[in-house]
């Protein structure tokens, strides 16, 4: 604002300095003189001409002493006047007074009209336009300035549980999983004992901790199990912290549960199945204790100490907060297809890298219709997308005719693109389709 002001001020002197002076200006002398002298002039050619007159006989004696006479006191009036000195003040003194008025009323009216007219933070709102302009083209930009918008608006409007739960979805695309748990939070707040909801919000705090339970997650794990002894979501959930704490049966058993209740040829049960024949091996490893089908009344805290981390198939959210969950269907709109990394940038990525597979509109908006989380370490795989990976219920990859479908890998576990993430793309995809392959073949500069 200093450099505003500045410049406010400088306008306002150089008016000032245009329009004072020329008020506090006296008459300079030597323009009197003239004009004195002037006057002299002009009575004295009268006289010539009165003289001229009286040669002539136009004019007797008596009426030449008359003008003479006459025009000897008309100069002598107009001369007091002029040398009086009263007009000249009293002019001299008006301009003071304008100007000193001047100086006063223009600062002044320039601010009322400022204040009315104008925006006092313009200056710093154009700021902020200027340094955030240069990256609005970029895609993970522009959606976390839409993420950024609707959070505005939650905070004037907190009471609409389908746009926290929009919110919630976006932050965790976004890699913002604290945030994320926050949102659903809020959602559970309007909508409590939402299985889906508390599924969403375990899996938000893990991933916020790097996929160590702790005790928000395990509670609200054990909650949507209590609510929905059939959550898919949570029973996911609940093997994969029982298998980290070293409990394969505990594991298997909610696995095998989840299995059941997952359509034979998804993608969900084809990770379900690995993941089943993982906690299977590390029984076996461990002498078998324990009751593979034991029915788990909530996981317990887990102990000290590192424990293995299991690939988990986590299946998508419902199309929104409010209803309950029921097991999961084939989606109208999906597309399908195998996702790898190029061989010759596999040096370039860790395991634990985390993969996005993503379907965005080919024209309007570019938020993302359908969004799968994966690590470097699930790949290559085959993958599905559908409506149960919607990041919004009223922007669904069903509802939309042609996509570009990408896969991006970032080493920061955050949605937007990175210099050293690698990437991949395919232009412009009908839905459904299948058959696609999706290679992370770029590198992001």
């Amino acid at each position: 604002m200093t450099p505003l002001w500045l410049a406010v001020l400088v306008l306002l002197l150089a008016t000032l300095l245009c329009l004072v002076p020329p008020l506090l200006r006296r008459p300079p002398p030597a323009a009197a003189r003239e004009a004195d002298t002037g006057l002299r002039d002009f009575y004295r050619a009268q006289r010539e001409q009165v003289q001229r007159d009286l040669r002539e006989g136009a004019l007797s004696a008596d009426a030449a002493a008359r003008a003479d006479e006459e025009l000897q006191r008309d100069l002598l009036q107009d001369l007091a006047q002029r040398d009086g000195g009263a007009p000249h003040a009293t002019g001299h003194r008006v301009g003071v007074a304008a100007a000193c008025l001047l100086s006063l009323a223009l600062p002044l009216a320039a601010a009322l009209l400022y204040g009315h007219l104008g925006n006092p933070r313009a200056a710093a709102t154009l700021a902020q336009a200027d340094t955030a302009e240069p990256h609005a083209g970029d895609d993970g930009d522009s959606m976390a300035l839409a993420v950024n918008a609707l959070a505005q608006r939650l905070r004037a409007a907190p009471d609409d549980a389908d746009g926290w739960y929009t919110l919630a979805r976006s932050y965790e695309t976004l890699g913002r999983y604290t945030d994320a748990a926050a949102a659903y939070r809020q959602v559970l707040r309007l909508v409590p004992d939402q299985p889906q909801v508390l599924a969403d919000l375990a899996d938000a705090l893990l991933s916020a901790n790097q996929g160590a339970p702790d005790a928000g997650s395990i509670a609200a794990v054990a909650q949507a199990l209590a609510a929905q002894p059939d959550q898919p979501k949570a029973l996911a959930l609940a093997g994969m912290m029982a298998l980290r704490r070293g409990d394969a049966a505990e594991a298997l058993g909610y696995w095998q549960r989840l299995q059941a209740i997952l359509p034979p040829e998804s993608e969900a049960a084809r990770q379900i199945e690995s993941n089943i024949a993982q906690a299977r091996a590390m029984a076996q490893a461990n002498g078998g204790n324990g009751n593979a089908q034991r029915q788990a009344s909530g996981p317990t805290p887990p102990p000290a100490g590192p424990a293995p981390t299991p690939q988990t198939a986590l299946p998508g959210p419902t199309p929104g907060p409010v209803a309950a969950t029921a097991a999961p269907s084939a989606a109208p709109g999906h597309l399908s297809g195998h996702a790898s990394i190029a061989p010759a940038l596999q040096a370039q990525v860790r395991p634990t890298d985390t993969v996005f597979i993503l379907a965005r509109p080919v024209s309007g908006s570019r938020m993302p219709l359908a969004v799968l989380k994966l690590q470097v370490s699930d790949l290559p795989r085959a993958f599905t997308l559908d409506d149960r990976n919607a990041m919004s219920p009223q922007a669904t990859l069903s509802s939309a005719g042609r996509v570009q479908v990408e896969i991006r890998v970032s080493r920061s576990g955050a949605a937007t693109a990175q210099p050293g993430d690698l990437s991949g793309t395919l232009g412009e995809v009908n839905v459904p389709g299948a058959g696609l392959e999706l290679v992370a073949d770029t590198v992001v500069h």
